[in-house]
């Protein structure tokens, strides 16, 4: 789950960057709608935030493992 929120964050910036690039230099007409580049980025927020969740909690569960074992000895 984590390696999926990650690699659609990434991938919603990566598009969101092409699509700016596009509006810049006028290609790729047919997807510059601002609300396609708005959307993107509300993907990659929401993804990341999400990732970054999982990933603290995660780490806190370590810490109270290792804590355990700390005070098992």
């Amino acid at each position: 789950m984590k390696k999926a929120l990650k690699i659609t964050s990434t991938v919603s910036i990566l598009l969101f960057g092409i699509l700016w690039l596009a509006s810049k230099f006028d290609f790729l007409t047919a997807y510059q709608s601002p609300e396609i580049r708005n959307l993107l980025v509300l993907v990659y927020l929401i993804t990341s935030l999400k990732y970054f969740q999982m990933s603290v909690k995660d780490k806190d569960a370590e810490i109270k493992e290792l804590k355990l074992k700390l005070e098992e000895k």
